[in-house]
């Protein structure tokens, strides 16, 4: 008698499994497939905020196989599975084409051969496909004592190589050169490779488990450099290099990486095709909704709130530059802009990049606040020396910074004043690759 009980039992309980795994794969999915480091966290975090917010309920996270985060939840009892596939850029983007996600992730944006294999796509480079999601980046950090306040990329590329060793290269005393970095393939050895090391490896380093233990590390030993993720505390005793990248060295402050300024930051992206489902859309918009930016900072990342830094002395720049700004306060982004045909961007679009199209609603908001009503705002553009000369350049910076303040006026802010600043203070030079694109931009300050 009892064998036949556990018999019925296990028979229910095996019935209710098949049930389950029949309603896992007749559930509705949104599949999100590409980039580790928006899978690992990012994503996740974004897609439970998500599904809450719109009345979704017993949210699980189930883990098929390694690379695979299924979440799953119901509504109306009805299944709903959203599908996290971590690979990278490349294949979440190559899903995309082939039809097997309806989101890539990628820590880029296309390049021209995906934008061929995807021209059925539509757009890529409009607020309707391309989604900013997030920023991350890169600290460099030393001791707070070490003399070193600056870097260039391919210095810092010789140091992290190996092919360094001694600090007397780069002007500070005599000391062998001790690299620290945190293992694994993460976020920071991937941004490296793509904008530092080039191909080259890694040279032989002290490991450590976390950003705590590198910056302690750092901080007790005068000849040390470490890499840690922009966001990381430095602590009392360590502090940030500023980096270079064939143009003016920046500090990775919060303003000038969440303007971009920063060479060693760079943007978190989705991407979905001009037909993506609904279910799709409403989870790609949210990540850009003030919830969702929200559960961007929850997982670590930087959000592109617009939170303004502190007022400071600007030392950089033609003089008519620094008496414009010195009594206001740089707000966190740099409008850039898309560039029509076969451009750097690669694709044919509308005038402004999506970030751009989103930080001007942003703006608008923003002013709208009860403490910025009636503030004003100075609009400075920079042109990139492709122009053709200094005076084509001057008149584009005019342009861009006069088609801003266009845009800023429309939605109803206060522009003081919008100045071209021509080639002035450079973020790349000539030749690296997306120069035009970082150079060609336009600062917003408040008043």
């Amino acid at each position: 008698m009892l064998r036949l009980v556990l018999n019925f039992f296990v028979a229910i309980l095996c019935s209710l499994a098949l049930c389950v795994q029949a309603q896992a794969q007749d559930a509705e999915r949104v599949r999100i497939h590409g980039s580790h480091t928006l899978a690992y966290a990012l994503t996740p975090a974004l897609a439970e905020s998500w599904l809450r917010d719109i009345g979704y309920v017993g949210i699980r996270h189930v883990r098929p196989r390694a690379g695979l985060t299924e979440i799953h939840a119901l509504r109306d009892g009805l299944p709903l599975v959203v599908e996290i596939e971590s690979s990278d850029s490349a294949r979440g983007f190559a899903d995309l084409v082939e039809g097997n996600a309806q989101i890539a992730m990628t820590t880029r944006r296309p390049n021209a051969a995906e934008l061929d294999a995807g021209w059925q796509l539509g757009d890529l480079a409009s607020q309707d496909q391309e989604f900013a999601v997030a920023l991350d980046g890169i600290a460099v950090v030393v001791a707070r004592d070490h003399p070193l306040v600056r870097l260039d990329v391919g210095q810092l590329r010789r140091l992290f190589s190996g092919q360094a060793r001694d600090w007397r290269e780069f002007g500070a005393a005599a000391g062998e050169v001790h690299l620290h970095l945190m293992p694994g393939a993460g976020a920071v050895r991937d941004l490296m490779n793509e904008r530092v090391m080039r191909g080259a490896a890694f040279g032989e380093a002290q490991l450590h488990a976390g950003a705590e233990q590198l910056v302690a590390a750092v901080a007790a030993d005068r000849q040390a450099i470490g890499l840690i993720p922009i966001g990381a505390h430095y602590g009392a005793g360590t502090r940030p290099l500023a980096i270079a990248d064939g143009g003016r060295a920046v500090a990775p402050t919060h303003t000038e990486v969440l303007s971009e300024d920063y060479p060693l930051s760079r943007r978190l992206y989705f991407y979905g095709g001009q037909m993506m489902g609904a279910l799709s859309r409403s989870f790609a918009l949210y990540a850009m909704a003030r919830s969702g930016q929200r559960a961007v900072a929850r997982s670590g990342h930087l959000a592109m709130t617009l939170i303004p830094g502190r007022a400071r002395r600007i030392a950089q720049g033609p003089g008519e530059y620094r008496r414009l700004v010195a009594d206001a306060v740089r707000l966190p982004l740099s409008l850039r802009f898309n560039f029509a045909g076969g451009g750097e961007s690669g694709v044919a679009a509308s005038v402004y990049d999506s970030r751009t199209v989103r930080d001007l609603d942003r703006l608008r908001r923003f002013m709208q606040l009860p403490p910025n009503r009636g503030r004003r705002l100075l609009v400075i553009g920079f042109a990139d020396i492709s122009a053709g000369s200094s005076m084509a350049a001057m008149m584009m910076s005019n342009d861009r910074a006069d088609l801003v303040a266009q845009e800023l006026m429309a939605r109803g802010l206060r522009v003081e004043q919008a100045r071209g600043m021509g080639t002035a203070l450079a973020l790349a030079a000539a030749g690296v690759v997306g120069a035009r694109y970082r150079n060609e931009r336009v600062e917003i300050w408040m008043l």
